[in-house]
This record gives C-alpha cells, sequence and structure tokens, in this order.
C-alpha cells in the first residue's frame, strides 16, 4: 500500500464510516462495500470499553446502531454506554442496523429490536484491529476519529485513548496510512508528540467562527476537517497556502462535491462513494 498522501492532484474520496449509506454504519460490512464503490479510504470512529479496548463506534451509547435496547444483558444493566461493558460482552451485540436509523424512523423494519441467534462477524461492532487489518488487506487509507471522551466519561479513558491508538497504528505498521482526527484538539497535540511521524486534522463544525490555520497550527496538525455548509473559496485557498490539508464532512451532493472540489479540497468525506467517485 502507497503511503497517504494529504495533498494530490484530486481529493480524496473517504466513505464516512464506511459508507453510510450502502452498509451498516462503522461495520467491516460498510468498510467492504465503500471499497467496492471506488472509496480511497474510510473515515471511521474510536472509543473504548470498560476493558479499555479499542471499538468503532460513532455515538456514546450503544442503541442507535446496535440492538443494545432489546439485548437482555444490556437491558437489565442500563444505560447503554460502551465504557460500561466490556468488549466481550460488546461483541454479543448485532450492529446490523441498515438502512440508516432515523428519529422517528421512517421504514417498517427496525433490526434495532430484533435478536439473532447469531451475527457475521462484519456486522459487529468491530475493534480497531480489525479495522485496521481489513483496511490494510483492501489497500485502502484510513481517517481514524477519536471521539471526545473528556465528558461524560470517566477520565481515566480519556487520559488512555490517544496512546492506545497510536500504539495499535504502530503495531499494525500502519503509520503511513492512517491520519487521526478528533474534535478534541488536544487529543491531536498529544497525537503529535507521541507519534510525530502520523498525519493528523482537526475537526471542527459546521458552525466553527474560528481561524483554521491558526487552529491546525496550534496543535501541530496536518489537516483541517470542517463541516462544509458554510465553507467558502476564500477560506479553502488560505487553508492551502498555508500547507494544511483541507477534508470536509459530510459531503454527498453532486453540486457541493463539484463547487469543493473547484475551490480546492484535498478530501471529500461522503456517506456515498459510490455516486461521487
Amino acid at each position: 500500500m502507497k503511503p497517504l498522501l494529504l495533498i494530490n492532484d484530486k481529493p480524496l474520496i473517504w466513505a464516512h464510516r464506511g459508507g453510510r449509506s450502502l452498509g451498516p454504519e462503522n461495520t467491516l460490512q460498510a468498510l467492504r462495500r465503500g471499497y467496492e464503490a471506488g472509496a480511497d479510504g474510510w473515515e471511521t470512529d474510536v472509543q473504548l470499553t470498560k476493558d479499555g479496548e479499542l471499538i468503532i463506534l460513532h455515538d456514546l451509547n450503544l442503541l442507535r446502531t446496535t440492538n443494545a435496547g432489546v439485548h437482555p444483558l444490556f437491558k437489565a444493566n442500563r444505560p447503554a454506554l460502551p465504557w460500561r461493558f466490556t468488549l466481550e460482552e460488546i461483541k454479543k451485540l448485532s450492529a446490523n442496523v441498515f438502512p440508516r436509523r432515523f428519529c422517528p424512523p421512517h421504514y417498517s423494519e427496525q433490526p434495532w429490536k430484533e435478536l439473532p441467534e447469531t451475527v457475521h462477524p462484519d456486522l459487529r461492532v468491530p475493534t480497531l484491529s480489525d479495522a485496521l487489518d481489513l483496511t490494510a488487506e483492501l489497500g485502502m487509507w484510513i481517517n481514524i476519529e477519536i471521539k471526545d471522551l473528556s465528558h461524560d466519561v470517566p477520565e481515566k479513558f480519556s487520559k488512555m485513548v490517544v496512546k492506545k491508538v497510536t500504539d495499535m497504528v504502530h503495531a499494525k505498521g500502519m503509520d503511513t496510512q492512517v491520519i487521526i482526527s478528533s474534535f478534541n484538539h488536544d487529543y491531536m497535540r498529544e497525537s503529535k508528540v507521541i507519534a510525530p511521524q502520523v498525519f493528523t486534522g482537526i475537526l471542527t463544525p459546521h458552525e466553527f467562527k474560528g481561524d483554521p490555520v491558526e487552529a491546525a497550527k496550534a496543535v501541530n496538525a496536518d489537516a483541517w476537517h470542517p463541516g462544509f455548509q458554510f465553507l467558502t473559496g476564500e477560506v479553502i485557498q488560505r487553508v492551502r497556502e498555508a500547507g494544511i490539508a483541507i477534508n470536509p464532512y459530510t459531503v454527498n451532493k453532486l453540486a457541493d462535491v463539484s463547487r469543493l472540489t473547484k475551490w480546492g479540497v484535498t478530501g471529500l468525506v461522503t456517506d456515498c462513494p459510490q455516486s461521487i467517485r
């Protein structure tokens, strides 16, 4: 696998949570489908279990994307927060929630209320180790978002998560296939101290009012990952002139793809790699 380059002749296509228009988000099945759709890499989310294992999960609870709401173990031990359960316990869950669950649901089937007798490995909550192995097997790159565990989660998890991620990436020999990102910019500062060879990106919300160049440089980040809705060509040009990559999320409409590409973004995080490739 070639090393990841953040700045190329055209924007890299990053399949958001594996490509959540294609399969259950943040599952190995979604990753495989994002690959089949032609994505260059994928974006995913990492947090910790009770026993300190790294898992792939976006929300800070298990209810939306798994069947934890009906599983006896999790019903009897509410709330269904990942840091309250071991990896072996979380492996009992099905993450086969597709189409993506909305609130309220807009379709009759409700897979989060099902209790299958067996769960295919590609439809469980994956570990980061599983995800890195399959990423390497498919010859893709990976954007690992470390969830902000500095609020509403025991402090020990926030203190250990960055080093655990960087150590695992290094152990897998994937330092050059990865970019690590987070809304917690202190995590990005820490990542650069521990593993300066690994790319980092700062995440900001759509309504971000700060200076992206200053924010990125403050933590030695290589990239800015903004919500795309209020981006302008002027801002993108200034970020690029500072030598910083820019990979906005979550870009699903062709008109937005065309405009952002013209303005010079270096990557596009999308639910629909099959449509914008």
